[in-house]
């Protein structure tokens, strides 16, 4: 392994280690079932939702936490997914888990945000009588 892919794998397993800890902090904090006023609950569950998003969030950068990991095992860490070129340092020293060059993630979420703009108005047109 590579010095610099050593520091990535490092840091790697830093992020995972931190997000585990934010995660377990978080579903901590959810409220326990206990009876409270309506307008108290109405508050605990807005407190619930929102830390069950973050933990979305934070399980999905988990995920791709872990993924970097697995690539620097198998020795493909630093390469894009989509065109197999090397991934530039800077973008690995800023989002070391990062798995697309920036022409490849900007032309992916292009791509995205189209088939996702294309669905949603699908499924208005199908919600028109």
């Amino acid at each position: 392994m590579m010095p610099a892919t050593e520091t990535y794998r490092q840091r790697l397993l830093k992020e995972r280690e931190a997000l585990l800890a934010e995660v377990h902090k978080k579903v901590q904090g959810l409220s326990a079932a206990e009876r409270v006023s309506d307008d108290e609950q109405a508050q605990r569950l807005h407190e619930d939702f929102v830390h069950l998003r973050l933990s979305l969030l934070d399980a999905e950068r988990l995920r791709l936490v872990n993924e970097a990991l697995d690539r620097i095992e198998v020795g493909d860490y630093g390469l894009c997914l989509n065109c197999d070129q090397p991934i530039p340092a800077k973008r690995l020293e800023a989002v070391p888990w990062t798995r697309y060059c920036i022409k490849c993630q900007d032309e992916l979420g292009s791509q995205w945000q189209s088939e996702s703009e294309d669905w949603l108005r699908y499924w208005r047109n199908l919600a028109l009588p």
